[in-house]
């Protein structure tokens, strides 16, 4: 028995041994896991990454490059699909003959391409194919593994952490003005695998940018990627695709002149100030606006479109029409980026938003995102988001004033859509139903149909683009924009072309 028993604790005190290396093993893989990042060095491990383009020597010998091929980009980052389902079919914007140059030595960029969009578009500039240009500097010039790593390596840049991220060795480094970037080097063969950095935004607070560099090739003694696919961490969405035709090294460099562009309004915006009826009032920035109504204890905004210091402005300027009387509420059209620019402004001053109970969703989305790297008023002034849901019908009422809001019929550019109407009045209110400076309408009928559904008499149109317009302003007008979106359709068709869109559905035929 004592021979059992000695041989039974003898096999137990190996298993448990045993237990102890393997315990120990697993401590010594998971510490020296962390460790290995630590113990890299940020200069070693850049060095390693020019080393493997072709050397630092040959890459700081560079002063200027020209990438030239095509490219893809999503529009308004995906916040422009009909419907703000997060599978909603999302829209794109093609650039052909892109030239897009670097200055190494100042590390700027400046693109020149020809754009069209691949989605019906009602202003003519969007699918004229015109030659359009942008100078990009900062992080923006930065989306390129040359001038990622010559950032890196400039004298006035600060590297930081090195850390593990799937397969990538990733090195922080700030530039002279603060600006982090994050540049991920792969594991096996030591290229720029990609470059990250956040960047502001109207809708979303702010968002994170990943640029990845795909298929690198030798030429003419480096290797460079011959593909770029930009991401954001808004579901998902692949924002911007570049492929790659040619390189040519220190090329002569053109003058960097920009296109311009953008919705303006900086600083502090002039606010146009027209009334409408009693107690009704148009305010607009520029050609951009919507109404303001009055009711007995507050006043009304619809939308809150463009950005934060549009609808700020817009809304500080409402509340100074009647004393004692602040805007409460907003109306908003439908979810599209340029319509809903302002929400995180509106929703910083508590007041409630008014929409398609569909759009409640991505509305959270919007105002839940923190913004600490680049805080706008929401960041500032945190509040939750009110929201009234709009179904087929919602009436708000008090003893002074009766307001209508109605889904929009039948309109495949924004599915969750509504309008409001003041029937004391007769005036509508209505966001991209209609704009007296379209060129083209390709959803025109959507206006009336959404009238006649609801048997309404409108006889004033306050759009929240253009102007205030008679009801026979609108149907005249669109009445020509859709003839002048057909004649486009037939003049593409006789050349070969199909436009997206084409061929022009009316339903008012």
């Amino acid at each position: 028995m004592s021979e059992i028993l000695e041989s039974k604790i003898m096999t137990f005190l190996r298993s448990i041994i045993r237990s102890i290396k393997i315990i120990s093993l697993c401590v010594f893989v998971i510490n020296a896991l962390p460790a290995t990042a630590q113990m890299m060095s940020a200069q070693s491990v850049l060095e390693d990454a020019a080393a493997a383009m072709g050397g630092l020597e040959r890459i700081q010998s560079i002063d200027s490059l020209l990438m030239t091929g095509f490219s893809q980009t999503l529009n308004q980052d995906g916040g422009s699909a009909p419907s703000s389902h997060p599978k909603a079919p999302l829209k794109l914007a093609a650039q052909n003959g892109v030239e897009r140059y670097f200055n190494l030595n100042e590390l700027r960029a400046y693109q020149t391409h020809r754009q069209g969009f691949l989605f019906p578009f009602a202003l003519a500039f969007g699918h004229a194919w015109t030659p359009s240009s942008q100078i990009q500097e900062g992080v923006n010039a930065l989306n390129h593994p040359i001038t990622a790593l010559r950032a890196a390596f400039d004298e006035s840049s600060r590297l930081g952490a090195v850390s593990i991220e799937n397969d990538n060795i990733v090195v922080q480094f700030s530039l002279e003005d603060g600006t982090t970037l994050w540049l991920g080097i792969n594991q096996l063969n030591k290229l720029p695998a990609w470059v990250r950095w956040v960047g502001p935004h109207a809708n979303l607070g702010e968002l994170t940018y990943t640029t990845w560099f795909t298929g690198y090739v030798p030429f003419d003694g480096i290797r460079l990627p011959s593909g770029f696919t930009t991401d954001i961490d808004w579901r998902e969405n692949v924002v911007t695709v570049f492929h790659v035709d040619s390189y040519e090294l220190n090329v002569e460099l053109p003058e960097f002149v920009s296109s311009g562009g953008g919705f303006g309004g900086g600083g502090n915006p002039e606010v146009l100030v027209t009334e409408v009826a009693n107690g009704v009032w148009d305010l607009r920035v520029g050609s951009n606006g919507g109404a303001i109504v009055e009711f007995e204890d507050h006043l009304l905004m619809f939308e809150a479109y463009g950005n934060e210091a549009n609808s700020l402005a817009r809304i500080d300027r409402a509340n100074t029409l009647v004393p004692g009387k602040e805007v409460t509420q907003v109306i908003l059209s439908h979810h599209h980026f340029d319509h809903s620019g302002g929400i995180r402004a509106a929703v910083s001053r508590g007041l409630t938003i008014i929409s398609k109970r569909e759009n409640e969703g991505i509305l959270r989305e919007m105002v839940s995102r923190p913004a600490p790297n680049f805080p706008d008023a929401l960041a500032r002034n945190p509040q939750p988001l009110h929201f009234i849901p709009v179904d087929e019908h919602l009436i708000l009422e008090d003893a002074s004033r009766r307001v209508d809001i109605y889904e929009v019929i039948g309109h495949m550019h924004m599915t969750d859509a509504v309008f409001a109407y003041i029937p004391e009045e007769s005036i509508v209110m209505q966001g991209d139903l209609f704009d007296i400076g379209w060129d083209w309408h390709w959803w025109g009928g959507g206006y009336m149909d959404s009238v006649e559904h609801f048997d309404l008499a409108p006889e004033i149109d306050i759009p929240v683009h253009g102007r205030v317009s008679s009801l026979n302003e609108v149907i005249s007008n669109i009445e020509s924009q859709v003839a002048a979106a057909r004649e486009f359709c037939a003049r593409d068709f006789a050349v070969g072309t199909f436009m997206a869109g084409c061929p022009v559905k009316y339903s008012r035929d």
